[in-house]
């Protein structure tokens, strides 16, 4: 999710899968390989995580509440063997145990129940089973929501900043011991601090929730600029981009990702 720059000259939320689809927040290499190992991604967006536990040979689940979402995850999938479900994160329609590994990224920080989605999670996963996620840098968000009211006050918005030391006792009560941090993603960082600048420094907001939420879905349906569109397939190959992503993610990430166990 991204700002796309006006719609009746306001900045507003709309898929922008050209920036965030040209990489991944997950070390693919920590997912189990073969047709027995079976893999589930909560909030799987547009299937671009669960493409990588399918390409290792996996019995791989994608879970999205949001049907538009799906759609794009099918589209993308095509002939891998991917299952797709649509479902609430905090009642996942799973029985208990049966997933080796969970992907979870840029989705918890939407979630009212966060909480009930960490639970399921560790439910659905069997003893020793790793979850791998990614959530928002917490002091990049503090910037993000104190220039732009959009950014988190907006349909499908962020609900919570997550700090690591915070995340970790959560998912620790949900069953789940964190193992490894990591901070990622800096060019994605550029990119939300340009529009919630833009953001910041227009005067024109909408009057309600309604009218904000209509302004969402004429800009879901704009073209994406060619410009974005080279952008993308150039993050995918370059691996200059590549370095420069890792490198400044020392300093101004985007997001932080994160493993860990299931306990016991």
């Amino acid at each position: 999710m991204l700002f796309l720059p006006s719609v009746g000259r306001w900045p507003i939320f709309a898929s922008m899968p050209e920036i965030t689809s040209a990489k991944l927040s997950i070390n693919p290499e920590l997912l189990p390989r073969g047709p027995q190992a079976r893999v589930v991604d909560v909030g799987c967006g547009d299937g671009r995580h669960i493409l990588e536990a399918a390409r290792r040979g996996c019995f791989a689940v994608g879970v999205d509440y949001d049907p538009g979402e799906l759609r794009k995850a099918r589209a993308r999938l095509r002939g891998q063997r991917v299952d797709l479900v649509a479902a609430d994160a905090s009642r996942l329609p799973f029985r208990d145990g049966v997933f080796e590994a969970a992907i979870c990224t840029e989705t918890l920080e939407h979630l009212r129940d966060d909480t009930g989605a960490m639970r399921e999670i560790a439910r659905t996963l069997a003893g020793g089973g790793v979850l791998l996620g990614a959530v928002p840098s917490h002091f990049t968000e503090l910037v993000y929501w104190r220039l732009s009211r959009g950014y988190h006050d907006t349909p499908g918005g962020h609900v919570r900043i997550y700090r690591p030391r915070r995340l970790a006792a959560k998912l620790q009560r949900a069953g789940l011991r964190v193992t490894d941090v990591r901070y990622v993603h800096f060019v994605d960082s550029l990119v939300w601090l340009r529009f919630c600048v833009a953001d910041f420094l227009r005067r024109d907001r909408p009057k309600s929730g309604y009218e904000a939420a209509i302004m969402l879905a004429v800009a879901a349906e704009q073209s994406v600029p060619t410009w974005r569109t080279r952008l993308r397939s150039a993050m995918g190959r370059s691996r200059f981009i590549a370095a420069i992503d890792v490198a400044g993610a020392v300093v101004w990430p985007k997001s932080f990702t994160f493993v860990a166990r299931k306990m016991g």
